[in-house]
């Protein structure tokens, strides 16, 4: 299978949303975390919007968004919990950035299959 990156404003946002994510393993103040929950809820919220065709895609999102809201926030209370948390999230967020591209099956004779042509003999 090939993978390929889209590029556009959906994949972008994922991409920073991760990596915002991502530095989020080592130990900064209040301030950043509190940016984190608002920024990672609105992108979160964004990709949901965006990805409502695929439901996977969409309760991922939701639950990340729910997760991370900043109105009712969830306090896990150690950092050794929000490690994984932080990390499983911005893989979900790069995995929505790749889209898979399938291959042709190869076939090595196939039959083109033309139009019919009805001269004068058609009928209508």
């Amino acid at each position: 299978m090939n993978y390929t990156f889209k590029k556009d404003f959906y994949s972008y946002l994922s991409i920073t949303c991760a990596i915002v994510l991502l530095i989020a393993i080592f130990p900064f103040d209040s301030f950043y975390y509190k940016f984190l929950r608002v920024f990672v809820f609105l992108g979160a919220l964004v990709m949901a919007y965006h990805s409502y065709k695929t439901p996977f895609r969409l309760l991922t999102f939701v639950l990340i968004a729910y997760l991370f809201n900043p109105i009712f926030p969830i306090y896990l209370f150690q950092k050794l919990i929000w490690v994984p948390v932080d990390i499983i999230s911005g893989l979900l967020f790069l995995m929505a950035t790749v889209q898979i591209k399938k291959k042709k099956p190869f076939i090595p004779y196939s039959r083109k299959k033309s139009a019919k042509s009805y001269g004068r003999d058609r009928k209508f």
